[in-house]
């Protein structure tokens, strides 16, 4: 199987230093849903912990941030961390995904076609044909590209 996305597991300078910025936001959002209890710390499950959850999160966000300005090297443990923690998530989402879109989709759309007699790419057998070329549609004049609706 071809392999479509590439493990990054030595990124260079740049790139750290943008994902301190950017596990900045993300850290800081997830603080803010830990704060307020809001959908994956939805339930009050949290309890007593909610401060000191939210207060990690917003701080792993801030030193991300800040070792990207000083020493962007130091990022290179949580990038490289969540990236293989991402990887295999994102790897079967994305069969999955694709997966309902076609039987979803794409079937059904295949099967009403074929229940109704509908043949959109003119692919029936006719035996009293001799061949199967159809000439093309003329060429339409260069002043119908200015007026296309």
């Amino acid at each position: 199987m071809a392999q479509m996305i590439e493990l990054n597991l030595s990124p260079d300078a740049r790139t750290l230093r943008q994902f301190g910025f950017i596990a900045l936001g993300g850290f800081a959002a997830l603080a803010a849903l830990a704060w307020f209890e809001k959908l994956v710390f939805a339930g009050g499950w949290l309890g007593a912990a909610r401060p000191t959850v939210a207060g990690a999160l917003l701080a792993l966000g801030v030193l991300a941030a800040l070792t990207s300005l000083v020493y962007p090297k130091a990022n290179k443990w949580l990038f490289v961390g969540l990236s293989i923690a991402a990887f295999p998530i994102g790897f079967v989402l994305s069969y999955v995904i694709l997966g309902a879109l076609f039987f979803l989709v794409i079937t059904p759309i295949g099967v009403l076609l074929r229940a109704s007699g509908n043949d959109p790419m003119n692919r029936a057998f006719r035996a009293d044909q001799t061949s199967y070329w159809t000439d093309c549609r003329p060429a339409r004049p260069p002043e119908s590209y200015f007026k296309q609706f």
